[in-house]
């Protein structure tokens, strides 16, 4: 009798192959061959999941950003609201930095995948996301109410102008942090996110107070 195949099974057997090479030995050593001989098969059965390299990095991608949405969901389900905003903001953000081994692994699998340009179907579906991510963020700094739609630009030039500059320290804090580990070790850029929440915190205070 022919054996029953659960494809969710094996794709999820695959993610996990497909992150161990790219812990082990970084994007560049993702191939079809590499991943199947992980993950016990041949190319040619790999290939009935995934066609070709790009693909996989696309995966490898996709499987990165559920790993942080899942870091964040803990994180606001264990989340003290007596923390001050700046810690409370502090955390969700780090999820997007390479505070460890497996967030390495993640930064290196976008930076492959990143790459890709168009060959991403979900490129800008990324980063829209992303952006709606900062603008909740820079909103709970100035003490705005819920965004409604933070995938969307806000009204406030306040709240876009420094959403764009949190997106872009935070992006630039973890390539540091990934080319001069030495010098920009977690503690470091823990240190220096938070300097930044807090002047992004102090321009909504002088706002007001002009």
């Amino acid at each position: 009798m022919p054996k029953i195949v659960d494809h969710e099974e094996r794709r999820r057997e695959l993610a996990e192959a497909l992150w161990r090479v790219i812990v082990a030995s970084g994007p560049q050593a993702v191939s079809i061959r590499s991943v199947a001989a992980e993950a016990g098969l041949s190319p040619g059965a790999l290939r009935h999941y995934f066609q070709t390299r790009e693909e996989l990095l696309v995966f490898a991608m996709d499987l990165s950003e559920q790993r942080v949405i899942q870091r964040m969901r803990e994180y606001s389900r264990t989340l003290d609201p007596d923390l001050p905003v700046i810690e409370r903001v502090a955390g969700f953000a780090e999820q997007m930095l390479p505070l460890d081994e497996m967030r390495h692994a993640e930064f290196r699998a976008w930076e492959a995948a990143g790459a890709l340009g168009e060959g991403d179907p979900r490129r800008e579906e990324r980063w829209t996301q992303q952006r709606g991510l900062y603008r909740r963020l820079v909103g709970a700094l100035g003490g705005l109410p819920p965004l409604e739609d933070p995938e969307q630009e806000h009204s406030d030039p306040w709240l876009e102008t420094w959403a764009e500059f949190l997106h872009t320290y935070v992006d630039g804090l973890a390539i540091q942090m990934m080319l001069a580990s030495s010098q920009v070790p977690p503690e470091t850029a823990k240190a220096r996110l938070r300097a930044f929440l807090a002047h992004i915190e102090s321009t909504r205070a002088a706002e007001g107070a002009g």
